[in-house]
């Protein structure tokens, strides 16, 4: 007994139409799930909630990581995903916290939680640019790979359109052959 993945399509695909990635069968280029078998073809569409949610929990916001570092130095690193940079910072303000019995820490510890807002501010803005220019990277490479084929699909129709040329010079030459030939 063979199971769907087993098959082979039997069928041609056509335009706007792709191969079911678990069966094979052809179904339309935006089918979300395969009416053969029954198996999901893309990802579900997401809210714009969930990409607020994800944009917030993926670091690289500096008001919430300024915010985060206001409420405990080294959290806003922590948000940043700087973990070292981030338990520097929750010793230093432990420290300094307890260095205030000898008048030290008076001035050190607001200088320890300034200087850690301010670090996960710029920090943060510094992540926020790289993963910017990531994404702007992989939007250029797709599109480029998108110009390559374009750029062959009009290689390939020009190299049609020079031999269907080259067809033609050639019918005429053979009809000016035989007119040639019957006088």
């Amino acid at each position: 007994m063979s199971t769907p993945a087993d098959e082979q399509p039997s069928q041609e695909r056509g335009p706007n139409e792709v191969f079911c990635r678990d069966c094979g069968a052809v179904i339309d280029e935006r089918a979300e799930i395969c009416p053969q078998c029954g198996v999901r073809q893309r990802n579900p569409p997401t809210t714009s909630l969930d990409a607020a949610a994800d944009d917030l929990l993926e670091g690289g916001n500096p008001f919430v990581a300024a915010l985060l570092s206001a409420i405990f130095p080294g959290m806003g690193q922590l948000y940043n995903r700087e973990l070292g940079r981030g338990l520097v910072f929750a010793v230093a303000m432990v420290v300094a916290s307890f260095s205030v019995v000898i008048a030290v820490g008076l001035v050190l510890a607001p200088a320890v939680w300034i200087y850690a807002i301010y670090d996960a501010y710029t920090r943060a803005e510094l992540r926020a640019t790289e993963l910017q220019r990531e994404v702007t990277e992989h939007e250029t490479e797709s599109d480029d790979g998108d110009l390559e084929s374009d750029a062959d699909d009009i290689e390939s129709s020009e190299d049609g359109v020079a031999s269907d040329e080259a067809d033609t010079v050639s019918n005429e030459d053979d009809t000016d052959a035989t007119a040639d030939d019957e006088q």
